[in-house]
């Protein structure tokens, strides 16, 4: 229930830009404490600014539109595909989860051979639909259309019963905190069974992604093997990570990849 109400206050935010704890009181049928308590709660995941008797939407860290933010950062995530690309070898069953980091490795496998792909990203299926030596896999679901994604019980039924080599999940922040977070709680929800069902779990997070949080948790830190990132630019926030058991790889922005 809990999560469900900061789902319904965040898309209030995002319509209104701000919201009032008494308002929402009514609205969810719930006292002022709980809102203010689920206020408090988003405010320190960094969804939020809270004011006097309401909150406002931090725009700083709420989801952005799909193509916009597939051009963000971009040599970044190029360079992130790279390096994941040398992980992945002919004959290899391999995940890729929604968003853009992903979507950024698919463009380098669109002439792999001996590959079967799973996703449930209509741009990637849109990417690899045409390629000759990759099977691709479609769990299914509902469209989420501002992401091109696959959502809901289908796909996640499906999920339940597929098992890869190589998974490769992005994300909206990485903290030692919160862990892996992301913005859908039905898209996660995918997430977090292929993460447990891949050999290999390799999160592709730029240096801006880490120390921050988003709305719903995919993963414990735990839960990865390998993190390739960019040069994280605080010391502190790499030390803190260091201190876990997955393999943390850096690009330099200079990895080619054969394609």
């Amino acid at each position: 229930m809990t999560e469900n109400r900061k789902e319904l206050i965040l898309t209030r935010l995002k319509e209104q830009k701000s919201v009032r704890i008494l308002d929402l009181s009514k609205q969810l049928k719930v006292s002022r404490e709980t809102i203010r308590k689920d206020l408090m709660e988003m405010e320190e995941e960094g969804l939020i600014k809270k004011t006097y008797g309401g909150a406002v939407l931090d725009e700083a860290n709420t989801e952005t539109d799909y193509e916009r933010r597939r051009a963000e950062n971009k040599t970044q995530k190029e360079s992130i595909a790279a390096r994941a690309y040398q992980f992945i070898e002919p004959g290899d069953t391999i995940y890729l989860d929604y968003g853009t980091s992903t979507f950024a490795l698919a463009k380098k496998l669109v002439d792999f051979e001996e590959l079967t792909v799973v996703t449930n990203s209509i741009p990637i299926v849109n990417l690899l639909i045409h390629s000759p030596k990759i099977q691709l896999i479609i769990l299914g679901g509902n469209v989420r259309k501002n992401e091109d994604s696959l959502f809901g019980t289908f796909g996640l039924n499906n999920a339940k019963e597929i098992f890869v080599d190589l998974g490769f999940f992005g994300c909206a922040g990485i903290d030692v905190k919160s862990g892996v977070t992301n913005y859908h709680m039905g898209e996660i929800e995918i997430s977090k069974v292929m993460i447990h069902h891949s050999k290999t779990a390799i999160l592709l997070a730029d240096n801006t992604k880490f120390g921050k949080s988003a709305l719903y948790k995919t993963s414990s830190l735990e839960d990865l093997d390998i993190v390739i990132t960019t040069d994280i630019k605080e010391l502190e926030i790499e030390e803190e990570f260091s201190k876990y058991d997955f393999e943390i790889v850096k690009t330099k922005g200079d990895e080619r990849a054969d394609e």
